[in-house]
């Protein structure tokens, strides 16, 4: 399996780039091919609306994304991991999830096959406790990001009040987070630890 994942913090090795790391542990296989992008490192704009992708089917701004569309096309599964940024995903992250509106274009406007179908999984998390509509936000961006990437499957998971509790295996309430996933990843599903209680539901 190719995986493709993605690192959205402005922060390295803090509480984003270790959820991924933690959660990557759980799902490499031997034979997977991993590749892992820290967008902090890239040189990039957000999207600019020029509508080149709604005439031919790539995005004709040329930076360090350019070479990143090709890592998505290709993969079996893609790992988003973004922290929270008022009640949405961080500026960077953002940032990319537009100029996927190349696989919007492709899908909606050119009327052209959908690129290889894939796994997403989206890991997010807030660094104040719980509140009302904290992940909203970045659940709604999901969303449609993988339905524009392919992703049939997807599963989400959140944690919030990580400035109190950093994300480390060391955090018990997140390993036992992590022990209830499926990593069959055959439904779509949102896992979620908040205020300390974990629950799960179908979206």
């Amino acid at each position: 399996m190719k995986i493709l994942a993605f690192m959205g913090s402005a922060r390295k090795n803090k509480n984003t780039h270790n959820f991924l790391d933690i959660f990557k542990k759980r799902i490499l296989k031997e034979k997977d091919e991993y590749k892992e992008i820290i967008l902090r490192d890239l040189k990039f704009s957000g999207c600019i609306s020029c509508y080149g992708c709604a005439k031919k089917p790539f995005c004709i701004v040329k930076d360090d994304l350019t070479k990143v569309y090709k890592y998505i096309e290709e993969a079996d599964m893609i790992i988003f991991a973004t922290p929270i940024y008022f009640n949405s995903l961080a500026g960077i992250s953002k940032n990319f999830v537009d100029r996927t509106q190349v696989y919007w274009c492709r899908k909606y406007i050119l009327k052209l096959p959908p690129i290889k179908e894939k796994i997403g999984i989206a890991l997010i998390n807030g660094g104040a406790p719980k509140q009302k509509d904290q992940f909203t936000g970045s659940e709604l961006v999901f969303d449609h990001f993988f339905k524009v990437t392919s992703c049939k499957r997807h599963t989400i998971i959140e944690m919030d009040n990580t400035d109190k509790y950093p994300v480390s295996e060391k955090n018990e309430k997140l390993m036992q987070l992590l022990d209830k996933v499926d990593y069959d990843f055959k439904e779509n599903k949102i896992y979620r630890l908040w205020g300390g209680e974990i629950t799960s539901e179908l979206e």
